[in-house]
């Protein structure tokens, strides 16, 4: 603010030498003369009335093109051909003096709604463009990370899209609505529309009035610069309470699936024996895979034949293909050539990044991935994982082992037939990482579990059957 107030008391400054320098008051007046006209401009009501009349046009055209650029950026990022159609729409409404559209509009349109027409022209391309191109590169990962937990599409776009593209679109906002200025009161100079900013600085020109012009032109950018920050402060709350905010659980209206979800309490009682049991006969059937990355051969003609009865755990050296063998398991991927069958049909993953939504907490991270949100499974798992002290911080605000143990606990809390965890225990220190083991020994009574991992030590730990992985030598 101290900046802000500096810079305008630097334009002041300099208006002033140039009035002084200039040796007449009549061509530059001083900015003294300039704000004592504002005042008496402001206790005259005739001139609130001209305020409100050009704010009312002009800010009426912003929302309206704002929601049209919102609603057509969105549509055009999904398809393709919607999207080469906008093309040279909107690059003549940024190439296309607004001169020229004003002149051509004023042979069909009043001047109100020239007004607005104008306003908006202006407001929708600088929308459009740059919501656009959030759209089209919201993170791929994250999209992944709902795909896999099936997350409901009004949730990816509230906690995914929508955070991540709200700088960009606010950005966009307040240079549009400044823009969205100019080119209405432009337009209302043109058009020499009745008791608006725009008539009375045309009228100030006309009868060399330059006090009065000067002081409408001031009015002008302090009601641009209200109506930008109310706006845009508008917008940042609206976008702040839609994607930072889940609602409330309502586990009421789950189904009876999402009620069978167990936290780590559960012991190994008959009916999991019996599970374990039906198991036994359970495989994962690889023959001939082939996969090839870039040019690097990740796998040439690799079998393997994975019993479920255990959990199995994937080692190699880095690069070897661990992550890639799970997500081609996991159906993440598609493999170049080969088999892959016997794969239970719903699986959940530990990525190897961690892929949560920064801006939530703790515990809405694991609730977004629940039925109903149900608030009881997430806080049960949180306190399993010794996360209940953090629960209601950002995720962004945690430390790496507290990502990683929230990560796990996401990818446990919902039902599923297979769960794959790609390097789930690192950055866990030993007392964390040994409550995670056993809470994911617990986890493989009731489901087949498939890791990736350099730690050679849990084959022990989870009684672990190992499936050892080459790194392939050659290239394409």
């Amino acid at each position: 603010m101290l900046y802000t107030a500096g810079g305008a008391l630097f334009l002041l400054l300099l208006w002033q030498l140039l009035s002084t320098l200039g040796g007449t008051g009549f061509l530059l007046p001083s900015p003294y003369r300039v704000l004592s006209a504002v005042f008496q401009l402001f206790a005259e009501s005739e001139s609130w009335l001209t305020v409100a009349v050009s704010m009312s046009g002009i800010v009426l055209s912003i929302l309206v093109a704002t929601c049209a650029a919102v609603l057509l950026a969105w549509s055009a990022s999904r398809f393709e051909r919607l999207r080469f159609l906008m093309i040279p729409i909107v690059q003549v409404m940024k190439v296309v003096p607004i001169v020229s559209f004003i002149l051509i509009a004023m042979f069909f349109m009043s001047a109100r709604i020239l007004t607005s027409f104008i306003s908006g022209l202006v407001v929708f391309p600088m929308i459009y463009n740059h919501l656009l191109s959030a759209f089209l590169n919201v993170d791929r990962r994250l999209l992944e990370m709902a795909r896999t937990f099936s997350m409901k599409k009004r949730d990816v776009v509230r906690y995914i899209v929508i955070p991540q593209a709200r700088e960009e679109f606010l950005a966009a906002s307040s240079v549009a609505i400044g823009m969205a200025w100019k080119a209405g009161v432009a337009a209302e100079v043109l058009a020499f529309s009745k008791n608006t900013i725009g008539r009375r600085i045309y009228d100030a020109k006309l009868y060399l009035d330059m006090e009065r012009l000067l002081a409408w032109t001031v009015v002008l950018v302090m009601a641009a610069f209200v109506v930008e920050k109310v706006l845009v402060a508008l917008y940042r709350l609206a976008l702040v309470r839609i994607g930072e905010r889940l609602p409330k659980s309502h586990v009421g209206g789950q189904s009876e699936k999402a009620a069978d979800v167990r936290p780590s309490t559960v012991l190994a009682d008959a009916a999991s024996v019996a599970q374990v049991a039906d198991r036994r006969e359970e495989l994962i059937v690889i023959g001939g895979l082939c996969k090839k990355i870039d040019r690097t051969i990740v796998f040439d003609d690799f079998s393997a034949t994975l019993n479920l009865d255990r959990p199995v755990l994937f080692v190699g050296a880095s690069g070897s293909g661990k992550t890639t063998l799970l997500r081609l398991i996991a159906g993440l991927d598609e493999q170049d050539c080969g088999t892959i069958s016997g794969v239970p049909e719903r699986g959940l993953f530990v990525f190897q990044d961690n892929r949560l939504l920064p801006q939530l907490s703790a515990r809405d991270n694991v609730r977004v991935v629940l039925p109903g949100y149900d608030g009881d499974v997430a806080d049960r798992l949180l306190r399993e994982l010794d996360l209940s002290s953090v629960k209601d911080q950002q995720a962004s605000t945690l430390s790496g082992g507290e990502q990683r143990r929230l990560a796990l606990a996401r990818a446990l809390a919902p039902e599923s037939d297979i769960l794959y965890l790609d390097e789930a225990f690192r950055e866990l220190d030993e007392k964390n990482e040994t409550t995670a083991i056993e809470l994911v020994r617990q986890v493989a009574r009731e489901k087949p579990i498939l890791l990736a991992s350099h730690d050679h030590g849990l084959v022990e730990r989870l009684n672990a059957s190992v499936v050892m992985i080459s790194k392939q030598p050659h290239r394409a």
